[in-house]
Parts: structure tokens; sequence; C-alpha cells
């Protein structure tokens, strides 16, 4: 626990054995709960989890936002969710002082802005240049000061689940989760810039692919008959 909270981490996976490894090796002892969303993966990555004494939950139907959304919904009864990437590219490390600073500010929603990059060869110019051009967009859209849209460390209480979450299947849920934070009148939200590592393992995200699909999403999510403030029942 951490000062009286109960602190759930969800990791979304997809053959991950060995960012997993290095990344639950580094685990704080705070953490009370250790959630895996094996999104039908082919190696090793939930027998190794289950080695760390994760919680494991399988998800045939693939989809990063599907992994996050079984992943959070699992973590709700909790007092703090953190969810990353399990691809050990996120700083583990970094969570007890995120923790601090949404203690001391009241924050209730914190994104981890990986801008600037602390190792450059982290992230490929093309992934650079499209979460820019994405996240100019969000903060033009939706007028809040959001510099890392695509972020894939997240940590919030989780009273909020309701309120932020996003029904997106795919990498938009990313993007949706915080414009629903940063909008929402009764939900304090803010980014902590952390530090961005090479990941282990094979690269999941097809910049072209990926890129066009989170922009229409994020079209979409603005243009459509949609009130943010609406709590989805899932």
């Amino acid at each position: 626990m951490f000062k009286g909270k109960r602190i759930n981490l969800v990791l979304p996976c997809y053959n991950e054995e060995n960012g997993l490894t290095a990344l639950l090796s580094h685990k704080p002892a705070f953490i009370d709960q250790v959630t895996v969303v094996d999104n039908n993966s082919t190696d090793q990555t939930s027998t190794i989890a289950r080695q760390f004494g994760a919680k494991v939950l399988f998800l045939k139907q693939k989809g990063y936002g599907l992994a996050c959304q079984a992943g959070i919904l699992h973590a709700s009864t909790d007092d703090i969710t953190i969810m990353m990437d399990g691809d050990n590219s996120y700083p583990i490390g970094e969570i007890e002082k995120i923790l601090n600073i949404m203690e001391a500010n009241q924050y209730d929603f914190v994104s981890g802005c990986r801008f600037p990059l602390t190792d450059k060869r982290a992230m490929p110019l093309i992934k650079q240049i499209s979460n820019q051009i994405i996240s100019f967009l969000i903060r033009i859209f939706f007028r809040i000061k959001l510099v890392d849209s695509q972020s894939g460390m997240i940590i919030f209480r989780s009273k909020f689940v309701k309120d932020v979450f996003s029904l997106n299947p795919g990498m938009g849920f990313s993007q949706e989760i915080k414009i629903k934070a940063w909008v929402h009148p009764n939900i304090k939200s803010s980014e902590v810039h952390i530090p961005y590592a090479v990941r282990s393992g094979d690269v999941k995200f097809r910049a072209l692919h990926d890129g066009i699909q989170v922009l229409s999403d994020l079209i979409i999510f603005k243009f459509k008959k949609f009130n943010v403030f609406n709590i989805q029942t899932v």
C-alpha cells in the first residue's frame, strides 16, 4: 500500500516475456497487485507474469484498447490504478515520485509525459512527428494542455474509472481516456515528465497504419454526437 491506498499495476501485454522480466524485477514493494492482461500471446508472457505473482487475465481478442479495458476494470476496486506497457520502456521506478506528486497536488489523474525524450533512440522520428501532430490537434479541439497524448503510462484514482473509461478497442484508447480526464470538471489532471527507454522485444506499433487509425479515431471522437461526460456502461 502507498500511504493507506491500495495500488494495482495494470500491464496490457502481447508477447512481452522479455519486457515483463525486466520490469517486474524492479516492482516497488508498495504495489499490492499486478494485473497482466495477456492479449493472446504466443510466448511465455503469462508464465513469467505468474512467476512474479501477477494476476493474469487472458484475452483472446486482440486490441490494445480491449486489453487496457479488461485490466482497468479489474483494478477498479482498488484505490489507485497504474497502467503502463509491459515492454519495460516506461519507468516503474518513477511510480513513487508520481504518487507523491499526486498526493501533494491532489491530482486525480496523471499521465507520464515522455517529451523531451531522455533517450533519442527510444522513439522513431516518424512516431515522434505523428504524436506531436495528434497532440497538437487534441490541444486545439479540446482546449487542454496535453503534450504527450499517446503516452502508455497513466496513474489515476480508480473511483473515476467510469468517468474516464473509453470503449475504443485499439490504440485510440490511450488518447480518449486522457481527453475525458482533462475535460472533466471534477477531475484534476496533470502530466509529469518521465524517462522513456528503448523497449524490450519486437515493436508492435505500425507507424503508418496505427498513426492513421489514431488520427481517424480522434476526429470521430471529436465530431460524433458524444457527450464526454457520459458514464459508459460496460
